[in-house]
């Protein structure tokens, strides 16, 4: 294991090379002399940390000109062909050798030469959390012409809490009886966001753990891991950024949320509780008991302090009773400058400086008409400034109840009773049984309205299937369903499991926004980081095969190569969006484990 004195950077001020082959230039290029060509490199570290931003100077003997070569190196750049900014190599290992080669660009003036330099490159172990052990059995794999594992365990979890329970789940006929069990666990909920102000995209996870209905006093709470971003590709925990140095922690943090609510200019943290769930395994017990949101506010300090009792629960801080918020959305809906959030159903209206109370109307009249939705969005689907509510419900309500969603679509006022309620299009499975897990919004056709793209599966086979949506904005408030025409070529639809977030970001750098689907999946051959390319006009091609690496694997006996779950994220500022992922669980009998890791995006294309 290297020491932290094998990671100090030290400077070699020149290092001499003489070209191989003697005299140097050409026999026909009589300008050139022969004495031997002579290249010297300043400022080049032989020992570097993994994508460690460089910059080296080449001189030589002639008046030359030099190339690097961009094999092990990335984002290669220089505006005189002397002076080359890069990134070093990328390595998840202790310790690994790399060669990259100086050429001369042959002239007049100049001999062809080249030579070869040596970097020594180390994971950066100074912000991982978790040392991989043991290292991946899949290395070769981690890597592809397009994106390179990095900085695997910079977060994730370790669980040693165990349960003994009957579980019967999805439904009455799947039971299993479990003494002892370590619990499972899941990155279950990823987002972005700037949280300590610096211009960089940090992220947060909301951590899962299952099983999610086991009696109340074996359940255990999840962290809530936020992880700052250093602007250089790497991603760490800083426990001065919570409030008394102590990660925050939930029983069922689901939905994540995030804005800046009190309007400091740090974003913030909302998680929607889906409550403590019970389930006997005859179901003859079946109940959600409500439990308070959580909502995470940054201070004058820069802390993110917990401030859950900000939020009106009409419940005397006990929890919404409306049980389980599957959703949670936020937007402007009155147009005052401040965020609010939708959840359940329930509008929590802002006063500006993070404090919600209930919104009189709109307090638990759609959760009683409609039950809890599934997912939710604050959209202006009108433009007219007001930003409009759209639910979508879940799949097991009642017969009588066909809808499979609605939008509130606002009036030019924030008068919520003078708002018009439009049904959603059906789902792709048939009414009533779509689960339509999580959307997103955004101009997918660049014409100036808002369009959604909605992430739906199956109810039985329960979560199966990993369909998109495309619902596409007319700016009056309506929408269509162009899947059928604009994203027909669905691989994950019929056998991948569904449930996961949608992201809508620009992945190939073309100006128009793509789509980036989260899942997690044992069973099929697809990747669960899954992206979806945008053409300007709404219509999309998947993204398959070899162009996302690997899952790291810790032996041979985990035979699940593709990657599960990922995140949009710009780590490093190259101009590219990159991507966290999870090892998923690295289990023995002490522990189950799951490492973070970052994908690092090594061209735009």
């Amino acid at each position: 294991m290297r020491t932290i004195n094998n990671l100090i950077l030290f400077f070699l001020p020149i290092i001499i090379l003489t070209a191989c082959g003697g005299g140097g230039g050409s026999s026909d290029d009589s300008s050139v002399e022969s004495a031997p060509l002579v290249i010297s490199v300043s400022n080049f570290d032989s020992n570097v940390r993994s994508y460690e931003p460089k910059t080296i100077t080449i001189n030589s003997n002639y008046n030359c000109n030099f190339r690097l070569s961009d094999g092990n190196i990335h984002w290669v750049a220089t505006n005189d062909n002397k002076t080359f900014s890069y990134r070093a190599p990328i390595t998840l290992l202790d310790e690994e050798q790399f060669n990259i080669t100086v050429t001369t660009i042959t002239s007049a003036s100049c001999p062809a030469g080249s030579k070869t330099l040596t970097h020594s490159a180390s994971r950066e172990e100074t912000t991982l959390r978790y040392i991989p052990d043991p290292e991946p059995y899949n290395y070769v794999n981690l890597r592809t012409d397009y994106f390179a594992a990095h900085d695997l365990g910079f977060g994730g979890m370790r669980i040693t809490d165990r349960f003994t329970a009957t579980i019967c789940y999805p439904t009455p006929e799947d039971c299993e009886t479990l003494e002892n069990e370590l619990f499972g666990q899941d990155a279950h909920n990823m987002a972005t966001g700037d949280f300590n102000g610096d211009g960089y995209e940090d992220m947060v996870v909301a951590w899962a753990l299952f099983p999610h209905t086991i009696d109340i006093d074996q359940k255990v709470n999840a962290p809530i891991n936020i992880y700052l971003n250093d602007g250089n590709g790497n991603l760490y925990e800083d426990l001065s950024l919570y409030e008394n140095g102590v990660v925050p922690s939930h029983p069922s943090a689901y939905r994540l949320a995030i804005a800046d609510y009190n309007n400091d200019g740090i974003d913030d943290i909302f998680a929607g509780s889906m409550g403590l769930q019970y389930r006997d395994p005859d179901y003859s017990n079946n109940f959600i008991l409500p439990y308070s949101d959580l909502l995470l506010l940054s201070n004058s300090s820069g802390q993110l302090i917990d401030s859950s009792a900000n939020i009106d629960d009409q419940n005397n801080g006990e929890g919404k009773e409306c049980g389980f918020s599957h959703d949670a959305s936020s937007g402007d809906f009155d147009n005052d400058g401040d965020v609010d959030i939708f959840a359940c159903n329930i509008l929590l209206v802002n006063d500006g400086s993070g404090n919600f109370i209930f919104h009189p109307t709109l307090g638990r009249s759609l959760q009683f008409a409609y039950g809890n939705p599934m997912s939710s969005l604050i959209v202006d689907l009108n433009n007219d400034a007001f930003d409009d509510l759209v639910f979508w419900n879940f799949d097991n309500r009642q017969e009588s109840f066909t809808e499979e969603g609605f939008a509130l679509i606002s009036n030019g006022t924030a008068n919520l009773e003078n708002w018009t309620l439009t049904e959603l299009p059906v789902g792709p499975f048939g009414r009533n049984h779509n689960k339509f897990n999580h959307a997103a919004h955004g101009d997918l056709n660049n014409d100036g309205n808002n369009d959604i793209v909605v992430a739906v599966t199956r109810d039985l086979p329960y979560y199966e299937g990993a369909y998109l949506q495309v619902l596409l904005g007319d700016g009056t408030g309506l929408l269509s369903d162009a899947t059928a025409t604009n994203f027909y070529d669905q691989p994950r639809s019929e056998s991948h499991h569904g449930e996961g977030n949608v992201y809508l970001r620009d992945y190939d750098n073309d100006g128009d926004l793509d789509i980036f689907h989260s899942t997690r999946d044992f069973s099929s051959d697809l990747h669960g980081a899954h992206i979806a390319l945008n053409d300007g006009a709404a219509n999309f091609t998947s993204i398959v095969g070899s162009t996302m690496p690997q899952k790291p694997k810790a032996n041979e006996f985990d035979n699940n190569q593709y990657l599960f779950k990922g995140l949009p994220i710009n780590l490093d500022n190259e101009g590219c969006l990159d991507l966290i992922s999870t090892s998923d669980s690295w289990m023995n009998e002490n522990a189950t484990k799951n490492y973070l890791f970052s994908l690092v995006n090594i061209r735009c294309d």
